[in-house]
């Protein structure tokens, strides 16, 4: 990972800190859905999510200091179809944090998780994710028009897709291949 760009493990401790970002104005604006602040909620979900099979989830960390959430859901476990999901819960956090983190999270979907695809829905008002999914090799798939209501206003949402074979080729401009953990990953395609 680039030096300053680490990923530490979820525990029912940081109920708080997710909750506060995940139910920051600068961050709710862009999710699909709006959740309660209610920290016994957000532990339990937490924990629920902690002991999945199908769904990873972590803090992602600058120089050790908490600055956002990632995470991977497998969609299709039979076809090894996943969702990755990130925010930056740290409003100073460096803009370039958005497009390497991900690095890491991609190769974790791909190289350790070993999922086939990842298929992404970013909403049509989040338009620097919608630009950043290019950059990080994902295929524009195509638009829901007027698909997502959001404050009783309808839409659009983007949909993206990437392969594993797909990212083993082009992520190798960004010269890394380790995983959330620190872990060397390789293709098996």
């Amino acid at each position: 990972m680039y030096d300053f760009l680490s990923y530490r493990r979820i525990t029912p401790d940081d109920a708080r800190l997710l909750l506060d970002w995940r139910t920051a104005p600068h961050i709710t604006k862009y999710m699909l859905t709006d959740v309660p602040y209610d920290i016994a909620r957000q532990t339990a979900w937490i924990e629920r999510c902690n002991a999945r099979d199908d769904y990873e989830h972590c803090i992602i960390q600058i120089e050790g200091r908490d600055v956002g959430y990632a995470s991977i859901t497998v969609t299709d476990g039979h076809s090894g179809i996943g969702e990755i999901g990130v925010y930056i819960g740290d409003a100073a956090a460096p803009k370039e944090l958005t497009i390497y983190n991900f690095v890491g999270t991609l190769n974790h979907a791909f190289f350790t998780m070993g999922l086939h695809k990842i298929v992404n829905h970013v909403v049509a008002w989040n338009d620097r994710t919608v630009r950043l999914q290019a950059f990080n090799g994902y295929r524009a798939v195509g638009v829901l028009k007027d698909h997502t209501l959001k404050d009783g206003i309808r839409h659009d949402l983007h949909i993206f897709e990437q392969s594993a074979a797909h990212w083993a080729e082009f992520g190798r401009k960004f010269k890394d291949n380790r995983n959330w953990w620190g872990e060397e990953t390789v293709y098996r395609g």
